[in-house]
């Protein structure tokens, strides 16, 4: 028979069940047993875990004073109940960029500091869906990107962009130009940072300009950035967009560089369709 090893837990427990037969004597086993787990039950505060919230998050900040909108996006690491990570902060401030966050839950309360540039976005709220959401309150103390203001906060898990892409090009130089690509697309590992990689290809059999091209890019909350190179490296054009949360769908619009081999050139606006592996 397999033997069960004595892990501190175990040892405690053990414990606790001697003292309370000790206590209540002859009390039968099955009667015991019920008031040892229904004591560590309320001692533990109901046995409730903590979210896993772990991931690539979007996240709105709304002040409601001036209408305001401000966007965090980034990489939550959790371990136990402690959060860290890095937001990228852009939409309407003074003092864009990168900032590191530091933060804890316990159950579905969040608590998140966000360090950014000249200032400290605190924010305070609940997770909920399992992990896929958060909202609540957020400060922010007078300093020299602005006055105290206060407001409410929402933001999303965004699933991992990882999948077979379809994407039409439609093109705004060249009237009725439409091209299509196929091609797959991986996400990078979850670092804890304001963006990750995101590594691929295409190809096409009616582009004008690129037939083929590896993709090299970053994500960052919806944000994506497709950059299009040769085999060789050499950069043939660009697909910047907004992902859906859940990764299936990215809009946005493509520049194709002029290439050297036929001087071809073209911009557009393109939707790429993402089927998830």
């Amino acid at each position: 028979m397999k033997q069960i090893p004595f892990t501190p837990e175990i040892v405690l427990f053990h414990h606790f069940a001697q003292k309370q037969a000790n206590r209540y004597g002859t009390m039968k086993p099955l009667r015991l047993m019920l008031l040892v787990c229904l004591t560590a039950l309320i001692a533990c505060g109901g046995g409730s875990e903590s979210q896993e919230l772990s991931g690539n998050w979007q996240i709105e900040l709304h002040n409601p004073a001036t209408g305001a909108l401000k966007k965090e996006s980034g990489f939550i690491l959790q371990t136990g109940n402690i959060l860290a990570g890095q937001f990228l902060l852009t939409g309407g401030t003074i003092c864009p960029g990168i900032g590191s966050a530091q933060g804890q839950v316990s159950g579905t309360n969040v608590s998140i500091a966000v360090s950014q540039v000249g200032q400290t976005i605190t924010l305070t709220g609940s997770a909920a869906g399992n992990g896929s959401n958060m909202n609540g309150n957020y400060s922010i103390l007078e300093s020299p990107c602005g006055t105290t203001q206060v407001g409410n906060w929402m933001a999303n898990q965004v699933a991992a962009l990882t999948g077979q892409l379809q994407a039409t090009f439609t093109s705004s130089s060249t009237a009725g130009l439409v091209s299509h690509f196929s091609g797959s697309v991986t996400q990078g590992p979850n670092r804890g940072e304001s963006t990750t990689t995101l590594t691929g290809s295409l190809s096409s059999t009616d582009a004008p300009c690129v037939s083929s091209a590896s993709i090299a890019g970053q994500i960052s909350g919806t944000s994506v950035v497709l950059n299009l190179l040769s085999s060789e490296g050499v950069a043939l054009g660009q697909f910047v967009g907004t992902m859906t949360t859940d990764a299936a769908t990215i809009t946005g619009t493509y520049s194709i560089l002029p290439q050297s081999s036929n001087g071809c050139a073209d911009t557009g606006n393109a939707v790429v369709s993402v089927q998830a592996t």
